[in-house]
């Protein structure tokens, strides 16, 4: 049988599939997260027999995950002792993180505030480092007294990095595909449930995403990459705001995470180590606001937002409650056919030491919750099973095995209503 010929721009275009990052992959083609049509998703592929994604180069990949099977885990015989583990495993991640840099003085300016109903919305610019500043939105419950705790509420990957904190928040007059695309992920604004049920609630557009986006419009037309030269040209042309001008702006930002990646690893630092700063950042900023208690402080976020929740626990000891929803493997499980994620998820060199969920037990003894998602294609079952099972031996050889509670719900990979209320009810339960 002849083998059939595709054009250039069909290859591109399925080059351009199999390099969607995390919830992209769901988000563009699944059912609504908050439809009884979830329940006729498809399932999985059975990769059985599949060959590797990289063939012959996977016995080499085992071999190193072998020779590099982390040596930092809480659960080696050496570590008795939580704390003692805690102070020797901190530092080991701050390296890897590779970024610290000087802070500038904590300043934060209001530029607005929009009344809703349950809650205040408060635009927030927040000074970082001297070489930008972090924009937060701050929900504030309405008609509650004294200090209330607060969450870090995290958005998604999903492949659209024009919105940031519009995933998760609602606004008046918002773009119809904007708000079908929250519908198809998480069924609803969720930080606006959180402020309803009297949480402070922090939203930052991470970096490469929302008001930090790369800025597709100033690139110079004769240097962009050949595999998104039409792309670039349609966002230019387009009106900004408009879906075609989001969809092609989308594209080029995908490409062009692979240079960015390089870039930051160039000049000596990680993606992840970016990230988790600026959320502690966002950290400092509460723990200043009068009506926010600094010792409840938690942490959530789907997918993308869930990998962050997950570094940020293991970094910062002030988050005492958080819930990973669609982010919590072991690394070495991703090998044969699931390693096809965002760049801004892999940390050079903290393998060695400590796996995801040996990181994410840094944590203890804040409460954890992580919830996966069986129909999850971006996750081998298998590795979301053994992270689980690997932090409740943490938790266990901590002495608090009441702490962590792993949950897994028979759905594709989204944050619907029904884990939110189970995400919002530990956050309750533990802040």
């Amino acid at each position: 049988m002849p083998t059939p010929r595709i054009s250039r721009r069909q290859a591109l275009t399925a080059l351009g599939a199999l390099s969607l990052p995390l919830d992209r992959l769901v988000a563009q083609g699944s059912a609504s997260a908050a439809t009884p049509a979830m329940a006729n998703a498809p399932q999985p592929p059975n990769l059985a027999g599949v060959p590797a994604d990289l063939t012959n180069f996977q016995p080499l990949l085992e071999w190193l995950a072998a020779e590099h099977r982390p040596r930092s885990s809480f659960l080696d015989p050496q570590w008795t002792s939580l704390p003692a583990w805690q102070a020797a495993a901190r530092p080991i991640l701050a390296r890897a993180l590779a970024y610290a840099p000087a802070p500038e003085p904590l300043a934060a300016d209001t530029l607005r505030r929009e009344e809703r109903d349950g809650f205040t919305v408060e635009t927030v610019s927040l000074s970082a480092t001297a070489a930008y500043r972090i924009p937060l939105r701050v929900l504030v419950p309405t008609g509650r007294k004294g200090r209330r705790p607060a969450v870090l509420a995290m958005h998604c990957h999903s492949g659209r990095y024009t919105w940031g904190h519009e995933k998760i928040l609602s606004a008046p007059e918002e773009p119809a595909y904007l708000t079908e695309f929250r519908r198809g992920t998480y069924g609803r604004p969720w930080a606006e449930e959180l402020a309803r049920r009297g949480f402070v609630v922090a939203i930052a557009d991470a970096f490469y995403f929302g008001e930090r986006r790369l800025r597709v419009e100033e690139l110079a037309p004769e240097r962009v990459f050949p595999e998104v030269r039409e792309a670039a040209a349609a966002a230019r042309k387009a009106v900004p705001g408009s879906a075609e001008w989001t969809a092609a702006t989308n594209r080029v930002c995908s490409f062009y995470e692979h240079l960015t990646a390089k870039a930051l690893t160039a000049v000596g630092t990680t993606w992840t180590g970016l990230h988790v700063w600026d959320d502690r950042r966002t950290i400092d900023y509460l723990c200043t606001r009068a009506d926010v208690d600094p010792a409840r402080i938690g942490c959530a976020g789907l997918s993308g937002g869930g990998f962050r929740t997950a570094m940020t626990i293991a970094a910062d000891p002030r988050v005492k409650a958080a819930c990973v929803t669609g982010w919590m493997t072991e690394f070495a499980a991703q090998l044969r056919h699931h390693l096809r994620h965002t760049w801004m998820i892999y940390t050079p060199g903290l393998y060695r030491e400590l796996d995801l969920p040996d990181a994410a037990g840094l944590h203890a003894p804040g409460a954890l919750l992580v919830q996966q998602c069986r129909r999850d294609t971006l996750f081998p079952l298998a590795g979301m099973a053994g992270a689980v099972a690997k932090l409740e031996k943490i938790y266990a050889k901590a002495g608090m095995p009441e702490r962590f509670k792993g949950s897994f719900h028979d759905i594709p990979h989204s944050f619907p209503p029904t884990l939110q209320d189970e995400a919002f009810d530990w956050l309750e339960r533990w802040l």
